[in-house]
């Protein structure tokens, strides 16, 4: 081999290595925003950092070509030291698998979930065939189709038929923001995607029912602006792209749509899920139903106010003040908050790219604001909440005299949380990637319905998060 092709092969081997190193993990195609886009001059559309990266790598090879061998050196360089740098990031980062939702390990635990579901999914079919696996999977994989092809065309109408409202509203959003810029976000799928039915939840109300599948899929995925110009995703130098995501779906008018989509890292709580095939199998939800039932009948008589019949001149702990309270109401009891806390918890989940119903139920109006849109009265920016589980619950304070009464909380939670900007998906603060755990201080009021007698009345401003 001569010396030009030996500096040609080595100028091409540490090119493809450092794009292996150096490319970030693939963001959603269709619902996707133009933060993801860079090179194309425009404000918030990623900074040009894909086509910086290509003109550097392009200027180091013709160095190496041309430059006596002092550019090959320059890019080996280059390359030990990105060696160097991604080995620290992997030990300081025990789950950069889980992240892009591949590997050998998560692949497993991927197949162990779904032999456990569709498991589950076989005795809800029993009742419902649209929940066997076969046909969630072949709706998944058209309902995939379908949805690029809509997003591709930028056709409104047909999205409105395929995705919930309340994914619909963001999408939009994302959908006028190309279009102020002039541009189009074009997704090809290059064949069929692969689908696993990893999550079940059915309820025995067809508007509640979900499943959870994750998709992989190849996609050619790129940004057309007015003048023809192809504008690729940031740090990529092609417009191919593997998409790793799960995507929950809903039953509208006899068929599953799509209601929110989570990336590898973001999704990864679902294979942790409750699996639930049939309404009477989900036991925790029947227990705290019934503590409920319960405590709302231990409830002072109709009229009568808690002050009436309490003991306010208490001591200690507002925990303890809690517990005597619900001697004379067992509404009072920390458990039955508990219970709030949890519904409270993951009707929040699911409002973040879906139906806010369940949040307004528990949840008085400026209360929801600050949960979705915290300290931005404008909404423009949305706080994410992927996967939350509750971990530890503190009664911090509490005011039977007031009317309606009142309880303070501090909700100890885990899972990720970050703010973005509703219309080009730009992470404004925190990180889609990595879990932390946080603090959210909520006051509920009792002044819901036997169902739900606590609902949130007030948010205060969350202790950060690690």
């Amino acid at each position: 081999m001569t010396r030009r092709r030996r500096r040609i092969a080595i100028a091409a081997i540490i090119m493809l290595a450092g794009l292996l190193i150096l490319a970030p993990p693939a963001l959603a195609a269709a619902g996707g925003g133009s933060a993801g886009f860079g090179g194309g001059g425009g404000e918030g559309g990623g900074g040009g950092g894909g086509a910086a990266l290509y003109i550097i790598f392009q200027i180091l090879i013709r160095v190496a070509i041309i430059g006596h061998g002092i550019g090959a050196l320059v890019l080996l360089g280059l390359f030990v030291i990105a060696l160097v740098f991604r080995a620290l990031l992997l030990r300081t980062n025990a789950a950069w698998s889980a992240q892009h939702g591949s590997g050998r390990s998560s692949r497993q635990r991927t197949a162990r979930r779904e032999r456990r579901v569709e498991l589950a999914a076989a005795e809800a079919a029993d009742e419902d065939p649209a929940f066997a696996p076969d046909a969630v999977k072949s709706a998944a994989a058209r309902l995939f189709t379908e949805i690029q092809a809509a997003w591709d065309a930028a056709d409104r109408h047909r999205l409105a038929q395929l995705v919930a409202p309340g994914l619909l509203a963001e999408w939009e959003r994302r959908l006028d923001d190309f279009d102020r810029r002039g541009w189009r976000n074009h997704v090809q799928p290059l064949g069929a995607p692969l689908v696993e039915y990893i999550g079940l939840n059915r309820t025995g109300d067809r508007h509640d029912d979900r499943v959870v599948v994750r998709i992989e899929a190849r996609v050619r995925d790129y940004v057309e602006d007015p003048y023809g110009n192809h504008i690729k995703r940031t740090g990529r130098l092609g417009e191919t792209t593997s998409l790793r995501e799960f995507w929950t779906l809903g039953r509208r008018n006899g068929r599953w749509v799509l209601l929110s989509i989570e990336q590898g890292a973001e999704g990864t709580h679902a294979l942790d899920g409750q699996i639930v095939p049939t309404a009477w199998s989900d036991e925790r939800a029947m227990r705290d139903e019934a503590l409920v039932e319960g405590a709302v009948a231990d409830a002072v008589p109709r009229g009568t106010r808690v002050a009436e019949v309490a003991d306010l001149e208490y001591e200690g702990a507002a925990r303890a003040a809690a517990l005597d309270l619900s001697l004379a109401d067992g509404r009072f009891s920390p458990d039955v908050l508990e219970v709030a806390a949890r519904r409270a918890v993951a009707a929040w989940a699911h409002a973040v790219d879906g139906d806010d119903t369940a949040l307004r139920a528990i949840a008085h109006p400026h209360a929801v604001r600050e949960l979705l849109h915290p300290g931005d009265p404008s909404g423009k920016t949305r706080l994410v909440v992927r996967g939350p589980t509750v971990k530890q619950i503190r009664v911090a304070a509490v005011d039977a005299a007031a009317e309606p009464p009142t309880m303070t909380i501090d909700v100890g939670l885990a899972g990720r949380r970050y703010i973005e900007d509703r219309d080009t998906t730009a992470v404004i603060a925190g990180s889609p990637t990595r879990a932390i755990s946080f603090n959210e201080r909520w006051m509920f009021a009792l002044d819901g319905d036997s169902r739900q007698p606590w609902r949130i009345a007030s948010v205060g401003v969350p202790i950060s998060g690690s």
